[in-house]
């Protein structure tokens, strides 16, 4: 059975966690009636959590929503980042892989940008021959990729310009100008070290000249790549127990009880937020008219299918069309 939205299941859950992008967030805009849904969750006195895969800070990314219109406290209670246990860990010097206890500089894949790192023991180099591990940043392209790559010009997205109005950074729908700095990375047997396993992200892109969002390539297929070619990798986000276990603390913190039969799930995404939900043994909520699954069901693949590739029975799964479809 499908059901329309999630009201028609609401009453039989206290808390709810929200992924964001594909649930209520369509990368250039919301859903339609998933801010007024989640409202009203908060308004009956349910408590609304986002609990988002992106190497993002808590602070930024409340004031960010609030900006596109999502205002916390009215629409969610908390959000949780898997960016925020990347920044607790740095922050407490604690990083280990089984490799290497005591790392200390990296190199980074991707956009080297992370605030994560400020005012920490860790170090950024440009060598990665003096890289203890490597950072999974955003997958963005500057122009030596352009250049490089002139063939998939088509495939970059506009993200960011200049004083001058000149793009200098670019999204990416193909993982190949990656490939490299993987193999290269692979070669030295470096770890890695990832915020967002999510594969990909749909996203608006108002420098281009289409007003369509798009799926783009996200970090975790930089993290996949490298354990696919046999290197240790850290994450922290869904689906690990990590970033559930950091919301029940904060639950706890907050005077909420932890009854998991009264918790779930809310994704788009079967490989992290319902397998997330699973793992952390809370009911996990499919939106399958939106977001990742949607686009595996337009290519072909069934619900059933993408089950089994994660290990899932389907029957654990609540299915819905979208959070606010009436």
């Amino acid at each position: 059975m499908i059901y329309n939205s999630l009201k028609e299941i609401a009453d039989n859950f206290d808390v709810f966690l929200f992924d964001a992008y594909g649930v209520f967030w369509a990368g250039n805009g919301f859903y339609a009636g998933s801010r007024e849904m989640m409202a009203e969750l908060v308004k009956q006195g349910k408590f609304v959590a986002v609990i988002s895969n992106t190497s993002g800070i808590r602070e930024d990314l409340i004031t960010s929503y609030n900006k596109k219109g999502l205002i916390f406290g009215q629409d969610y209670c908390e959000f949780v980042a898997a960016g925020d246990l990347l920044k607790k860990t740095l922050a407490e010097g604690c990083l280990k892989f089984a490799s290497n206890p005591k790392p200390r500089k990296y190199f980074v894949i991707g956009d080297p940008h992370s605030c994560a790192f400020n005012n920490t023991i860790y170090e950024q180099v440009e060598d990665i021959d003096k890289a203890d591990f490597v950072y999974c940043g955003v997958p963005h392209v500057y122009e030596d990729s352009l250049k490089k790559y002139p063939q998939l010009s088509d495939k970059f997205l506009p993200v960011k310009c200049d004083e001058n109005g000149d793009i200098r950074m670019w999204d990416t729908t193909d993982f190949t100008p990656f490939i490299e700095q993987v193999e290269m990375v692979a070669a030295k047997k470096l770890p890695a070290l990832n915020a967002n396993p999510d594969f990909v992200a749909k996203e608006g892109h108002p420098l281009s000249n289409t007003s369509a969002a798009e799926f783009v390539v996200r970090n975790g297929m930089i993290a996949e790549a490298l354990r696919q070619r046999g290197c240790e990798v850290l994450e922290y986000g869904k689906p690990h127990l990590n970033i559930y276990e950091h919301t029940f603390a904060i639950l706890r913190n907050r005077g909420i009880k932890i009854n998991k039969e009264r918790m779930c799930m809310i994704g788009d995404t079967i490989r992290t937020d319902i397998k997330g939900g699973i793992n952390a043994g809370i009911t996990p909520v499919l939106c399958v008219k939106t977001g990742v699954t949607a686009e595996e069901i337009s290519k072909g693949n069934s619900i059933k299918n993408l089950c089994i590739k994660e290990n899932i029975e389907i029957q654990q799964i609540i299915q819905i069309k979208s959070v606010g479809e009436k």
